[in-house]
């Protein structure tokens, strides 16, 4: 009987966040500890397998494929032949790096096999269960921290200097980031020279360019809580999702730019509040049903930070449904 032990991962099999046990191979070391060029993802499993059956299935050496800087393994050519087809759809997130890193800490930091989850028909990798469990208990508030301008296209905002919205069907993953865009010909465009429009993407995002390899950090965190009194200055990205509440009526606080309005505020379910600054003005139709406790995701750059609170100028606040 063969030494190695059988681990079993447990996968995410929906927008629900159903669970589902799947069984795997013998236990290999974790995508972090591999050295070497190029990188053999998923410890040589196969990914298509994994979306498409659901199943940990080991490939082979004889059928393999590049993608992003990464070697993907396949148990034969017609399998390897699909995943040429549409490679963005079987890869893991994030190039297999923690997306709840990546949120919460603004690091790159490589997952395992041994701690994966599957969300809406994606793969996501974690490198402790700890990261994996925070993930479980709120997907949708890091399933698109890898996705790059919210979706819009790179290639037209460097080009047009406007946004525009791009399209599932037509996505390419850069260094582990998800682009979107509008048509095939213009991803085709993005495909002559990635690197330029992704450096002009973070720009946009507010995000370190080098923050896009792997294990580098940024200059400043994404989502670490911070007080950043000039206005001119960078100042933290903070993502955040929980239940809305009047900032005044339920904790004594008011917004620094309008102290005459109640104020919305976000209560997060580590006891913490985030104070959404002009959301009368900016979403009147969730500042006027704040009493009602919706779930809603927002994201904003950081004004001030005192104790538990947090004020934040919004860039998007959506309710989660």
């Amino acid at each position: 009987m063969s030494n190695a032990r059988l681990s079993y991962r447990w996968v995410l099999t929906g927008p629900l966040v159903a669970l589902a046990l799947f069984a795997a191979g013998p236990v290999s070391p974790a995508r972090a500890q591999q050295t070497g060029s190029p990188r053999i993802a998923l410890d040589g499993y196969c990914p298509v397998c994994i979306i498409e059956a659901r199943k940990w299935e080991k490939g082979s050496p004889d059928h393999k494929a590049m993608y992003d800087g990464q070697t993907y393994y396949f148990p034969n050519d017609t399998i390897k032949q699909k995943f040429l087809a549409t490679p963005a759809k079987y890869v893991p997130a994030l190039g297999g790096d923690c997306v709840v890193c990546y949120a919460k800490l603004g690091k790159r930091v490589a997952g395992a096999t041994d701690h994966a989850a599957r969300y809406d028909n994606r793969l996501f990798l974690f490198p402790s269960d700890k990261e994996r469990q925070a993930f479980l208990k709120d997907s949708p508030a890091f399933a698109d921290v890898d996705l790059a301008l919210k979706g819009d296209c790179a290639v037209c905002l460097d080009h047009h200097k406007k946004r525009v919205a791009g399209k599932a069907e037509f996505t390419e993953i850069y260094k582990g980031l998800r682009y979107l865009f509008p048509s095939a010909a213009i991803q085709a465009e993005f495909r002559k020279d990635p690197a330029k429009y992704a450096a002009a993407a973070a720009k946009a995002d507010g995000r370190s360019a080098e923050n896009t390899d792997r294990g580098a950090a940024p200059t400043r965190s994404q989502t670490q809580l911070g007080n950043e009194g000039d206005r001119g200055a960078q100042r933290d990205l903070l993502i955040v999702t929980g239940k809305t509440a009047c900032a005044g009526c339920e904790h004594g606080v008011t917004p620094i730019q309008s102290p005459d309005e109640l104020g919305l505020a976000v209560n997060l379910s580590d006891g913490k509040v985030v104070v959404v600054e002009q959301a009368h003005k900016l979403y009147p139709g969730v500042y006027d049903n704040r009493f009602a406790g919706q779930q809603v995701r927002v994201s904003g750059h950081v004004l001030k930070q005192e104790g538990r609170f947090t004020w934040i100028e919004p860039t998007e606040l959506t309710v989660v449904k």
